[in-house]
């Protein structure tokens, strides 16, 4: 079976089929993940999930269980609360969390029990060869993962991502907007709508001297923030783009039509995946000064 004919597997537990999706385990990992509606981290986890399982499709089940319909099944195997994730491989639990992940750690949760993804080993050799100045390489192999595996979108965000660092905004935007909507809402479609925003404010903002220039005469100056903060975010330096903003936004709130503060939400959306708690003390900081 190729990978292009491969098809995710999602199930929903039920009585009646868990115990064949336990000695199914015995072939392919399966994934049980118990959610409950009215409750947004479990909500947020199998979101994440069944996007790993369209990505990683036929490399293991997963399986939902809705607690409040199988709390029979929940009491059985241990789990009080959601989002609670089991793992098990061959009928034995080998990995569990009982809350939510981002989608960067489900995915180590799953790795050691699933082959290496072809299309991943292509994405490192894109990345690798981009990084060491072969940029067309880097594309052909990109090509080549997507051939291998068209479900995985992480493939098509590397090349939203090599386009912006090589100036071709306009390409990478065109890109990005032709991605489905699970791609841009996974962890790493946040992090490149937020690249590509940032991005936007560099293509008309002055150099970075000007700019730093311009607030050794004047630290309050609101364009020189503003683009400053652009400048920081392309320079993996998110904690420093926050503090320009809020600086933007105390002094001066209603700068080009508020954008510190478009800027400040489009920043939090870009890091809540990976840094929730610090996003979650910024948004009340914001939160704050706006009441």
């Amino acid at each position: 079976m190729t990978e292009q004919t491969k098809q995710a597997y999602i199930v929903d537990v039920s009585a009646e089929n868990l115990a064949e999706l336990i000695e199914f385990s015995h072939k392919i990992p399966l994934w049980l993940q118990f959610w409950q509606p009215q409750n947004e981290p479990s909500i947020a986890a199998v979101h994440h999930l069944i996007g790993l399982a369209q990505q990683r499709a036929g490399d293991f089940i997963l399986a939902k269980v809705h607690i409040g319909q199988q709390s029979e099944i929940a009491q059985r195997l241990g789990v009080t609360q959601a989002p609670t994730s089991k793992l098990i491989v061959k009928g034995e639990i080998v990995a569990q969390s009982d809350e939510l992940l981002t989608e960067q750690q489900y995915r180590e949760l799953l790795a050691p029990h699933v082959p290496a993804e072809a299309s991943d080993v292509l994405r490192q050799q894109a990345q690798i060869a981009f990084a060491e100045g072969d940029p067309e390489q880097a594309l052909q192999l990109l090509a080549q993962a997507t051939a291998v595996n068209p479900n995985n979108f992480l493939v098509h965000l590397d090349l939203v991502q090599m386009y912006l660092l090589q100036g071709h905004l306009d390409k990478a935007q065109t890109l990005f907007d032709k991605l489905p909507d699970e791609a841009k809402q996974s962890a790493d479609g946040k992090r490149t709508l937020g690249l590509l925003f940032f991005s936007g404010i560099v293509a008309e903002a002055d150099d970075l001297p000007s700019i730093q220039q311009a607030l050794g005469e004047n630290p309050q100056n609101p364009a020189a923030l503003y683009a400053l903060a652009g400048y920081l975010v392309l320079h993996n330096q998110p904690e420093q783009a926050m503090e320009a903003l809020f600086t933007l936004f105390k002094t001066d709130r209603g700068y080009n039509e508020g954008a510190a503060q478009k800027a400040l939400i489009q920043l939090f959306a870009m890091l809540a995946p990976t840094h929730p708690q610090w996003v979650a003390q910024a948004r009340r900081t914001l939160q704050g000064l706006l009441y």
